[in-house]
């Protein structure tokens, strides 16, 4: 992960920018600016319903019409609306999927933009997770401690108007405190990971170690064989998951001739060039290293592209068959996950994974109860849980030494989570592009944050969403002694449609600062 600001290159003419995924307050969903049609700026009226097109209207080509507003599509059958970003995907190919007008759209459909491997649900009952409505717009975030974050935020609602949100959620022992969502995103609706991928990668790593496939010690040679003439020869699985192997690999992801910048190109994620890989597998192989295994911490997305061909190679199924098999069926998630793939047929572990946004808060769930489902059901050995949290005894030590040890002073690298601060009970997954699953195992506290932000890595954003779902595990007071919650078999997720208006984002009175705790104290047998 690179430790500057970066942002996209957008297309030539970006006279028909518009701003996406953005929520401010609850009024949430994309305002477009203007179409391009002909060579002519059509200005649109964000305001209006498409509801309200006079019938004069109706045969306005559906590419120039007005889009509509999160909110604006109520029907329980939503899904079966013909949805007008149609229109909008039908304009995306491989040069212009990350532009920034554009970009929302992609995250949520990438299975109509690449080939994907289904990541099957199973046939076990969904967790449920208990809705309540809760405010925390209000809360004040601790820049102190999360200091990158931009210096004009103050409050929760700072972070999420100011960081291209698509959709969030924070849970709870089975309670979903704050669920929203910006158009085109839906509840039922799958998002691109980035690199939060990695953390699912590593917990199918861990299964298959827990089931006595595979050992964190094994070399990766022993594995996968081909690998043996590359810069992997030596390596450990270990390594690899504590990104301490000695590949050479640059994660600069606009730096021309960059290592990720070839991977893309070998995934189709970019380009293709006369010297572009033919798919992940043959880039893998191809790689060299620049120093001994096991020593220094760098971050390097290659690592668990090899994890998931390990995954193969021991099970002898494709990884996303194994993913589903080892962990997606058990975690009682509602809807099937899914990863991208090159064209031929390798999975792109390492950042390609998309799942809803309830089901990635069930995966950490499952990691913040030490393994377990709700009901008890074992996925993941509670001693391969506690080592992600405490790590070796230099986890910490090469983490500083390397420098992600600026951005997340007293941090750590294992299994690849990401341990941001000196306390052990918060772990975080990261993606690039705003993406970030938070899990505190000692408040239960799990929060996620899908978004389309258009530069792949910003600090300042990575702080300002750490203090916020701080600042919320902080505020939430423990759940006083009363009978779970019981989960609840059930296949429909259900649809959320916040339009309460949004506070102003001003430093907030004392008596604003109670406002959350207050509420959430006042639901009885739930906390």
């Amino acid at each position: 992960m690179a430790d500057m600001d970066k942002t996209l290159p957008g297309p030539t003419d970006e006279s028909a920018g518009q701003r996406i995924g953005a929520l401010s307050g609850n009024t949430k969903g994309i305002r477009m600016q203007s179409e391009q049609t002909d060579g002519q700026a059509v200005p649109t009226d964000p305001a209006k319903d498409p509801a309200d097109v006079p019938a004069e209207d109706a045969e306005t080509p559906p590419e120039i019409r007005p889009l509509p507003r999160a909110g604006d599509l109520t029907s329980a059958s939503e899904d079966a609306i013909v949805d007008p970003s149609e229109a909008i995907l039908e304009r995306i190919d491989l040069d212009s999927w990350k532009w920034p007008e554009y970009f929302a759209f992609s995250l949520t459909r990438m299975e109509e933009l690449f080939p994907v491997g289904g990541i099957p649900r199973g046939i076990g009952s969904v967790r449920d997770l208990v809705t309540q409505e809760h405010d925390f717009r209000p809360l004040p975030i601790d820049r102190h401690k999360w200091s990158a974050a931009d210096e004009a935020w103050s409050t929760v609602g700072d972070v999420l108007a100011n960081t291209f949100t698509d959709a969030w959620l924070v849970t709870r022992e089975g309670v979903a405190l704050a669920e929203e969502y910006a158009w085109p995103m839906k509840p039922a609706r799958q998002h691109m990971l980035f690199s939060i991928s990695k953390s699912i990668v590593s917990t199918v790593v861990g299964a298959l170690s827990d089931a006595g496939l595979l050992s964190p010690e094994d070399l990766v040679a022993s594995r996968v064989p081909v690998l043996s003439e590359s810069g992997y020869a030596g390596a450990t699985i270990r390594d690899l998951l504590d990104m301490r192997s000695g590949i050479k690999f640059s994660e600069e992801y606009l730096e021309e001739g960059s290592e990720i910048r070839a991977l893309f190109e070998a995934v189709d994620f970019a380009p293709r060039t006369a010297t572009s890989a033919n798919g992940i597998k043959n880039f893998l192989m191809g790689l060299t290293s620049e120093r001994e295994h096991g020593g220094a911490f760098v971050y390097r997305s290659c690592e668990t592209d090899v994890l998931a061909w390990i995954c193969e190679a021991v099970v002898g199924q494709p990884f996303s068959v194994i993913a589903s098999e080892y962990l997606w069926s058990k975690i009682g998630a509602a809807h099937a996950a899914q990863v991208c793939q090159d064209r031929w047929g390798g999975s792109i572990a390492d950042g390609a994974i998309s799942t809803t946004l309830r089901d990635l808060a069930r995966f950490g769930e499952m990691i913040a109860r030490g393994g377990t489902t709700a009901e008890g059901e074992r996925v993941l050995s509670g001693n391969w849980i506690d080592d992600i949290f405490t790590g070796a005894a230099d986890s910490a030590q090469v983490f500083a030494d390397s420098p992600s040890g600026q951005s997340y002073p007293g941090g750590m690298y294992r299994s690849q989570f990401w341990v941001p601060s000196a306390s052990r009970d918060v772990v975080i997954g990261i993606g690039i592009h705003g993406q970030m699953l938070y899990i505190d195992r000692a408040t239960q506290t799990v929060g996620v944050k899908l978004s389309s932000d258009p530069q792949p890595v910003s600090l300042a954003h990575q702080h300002g969403t750490l203090a916020m779902f701080e600042a919320i595990a902080e505020a939430v007071p423990p759940k006083a002694d009363s009978p779970a919650v019981p989960p609840v078999a059930s296949a429909v997720e259900p649809a959320v449609d916040l339009r309460s208006p949004a506070p102003t984002a001003t430093a907030p009175t004392e008596a604003a600062r109670s406002i959350a705790p207050q509420s959430l104290a006042a639901q009885p047998g739930i906390f």
